[in-house]
């Protein structure tokens, strides 16, 4: 028997409802029990160029990042939103992308997502075993609905490992989402890190670099070609490295 209507809009009211009072939770226990003391007692986060935050629309935007650790970066551009600007925790609504095995490990990556995680399988790795699948179109539906709902911190190399390249499929996304993508660089984070991914350690600095937004009117006017994607992907594999050269040119940060 098919479900009412207005039962199936008292589902999803209350679903929303769940789920933004989990995430605020969330958030806000995790600033006051972890964020506050790691990052501006024991540790220094020093930014740059925020001052563009004030400036973009609480929706369709998307921050590009180079990636170190699987959660501290993200953790710390919450920081700087939420705390440090002190926005609304729901406009706009900060999400991070990450591989869907990454947010399965373990309680606290369900704590991860429950705060803004938004999943996709990667194409190229599971496991830390490469693999060749097709695109997650599902992941791909997701990332985009966060983009246009609000904010999202991406990290389009899909990988920690220094100097990684860009993957090929980011030019497209961008294309399909026409969103503002505003790159940003971080440094640092690494130094965090006691045990492989688990953060530990103490009177380290860190950086974030957000850089201007990218102008993309020209790519998004215009249809999509492989040529002008591989432009756009190696201008944001210049851009959150602070490089001029092409990716196979690209030296470990």
């Amino acid at each position: 028997m098919a479900a009412l209507p207005g039962a199936e809009a008292a589902g999803t009211f209350l679903g929303r409802w769940v789920n933004r009072t989990l995430r605020e939770g969330v958030l806000t226990s995790g600033a006051l029990l972890f964020t506050i003391p790691y990052f501006r007692l024991f540790n220094q986060v020093r930014v740059q160029g925020d001052e563009v935050l004030d400036t973009l629309p609480r929706r369709n935007v998307i921050f590009v990042s180079n990636h170190q650790t699987y959660f501290l970066e993200a953790v710390a551009f919450f920081d700087l939103v939420y705390l440090r600007h002190e926005f609304p925790l729901d406009d706009p609504v900060l999400r991070f992308s990450a591989a869907e095995e990454t947010m399965r490990m373990n309680p606290l990556t369900w704590l991860m997502k429950a705060a803004g995680g938004v999943t996709l399988k990667r194409r190229h790795r599971e496991g830390g075993q490469a693999v060749n699948r097709p695109v997650d179109l599902e992941g791909v539906r997701r990332i985009i609905e966060a983009i246009h709902d609000g904010w999202l911190l991406h990290f389009p190399t899909g990988t920690t490992r220094r100097g990684a390249p860009v993957r090929p499929g980011m030019a497209r996304l961008l294309h399909e989402a026409r969103a503002i993508v505003v790159p940003v660089r971080v440094g640092g984070f690494r130094r965090l890190l006691f045990f492989k991914q688990l953060p530990g350690r103490l009177f380290r600095r860190c950086r974030i670099s957000v850089r201007r937004p990218m102008d993309l009117t020209a790519f998004y006017d215009a249809p999509f070609t492989e040529e002008a994607g591989e432009e756009v992907r190696l201008r944001v594999e210049n851009e959150i490295y602070g490089r001029t050269m092409k990716s196979s040119e690209l030296p470990a940060n």
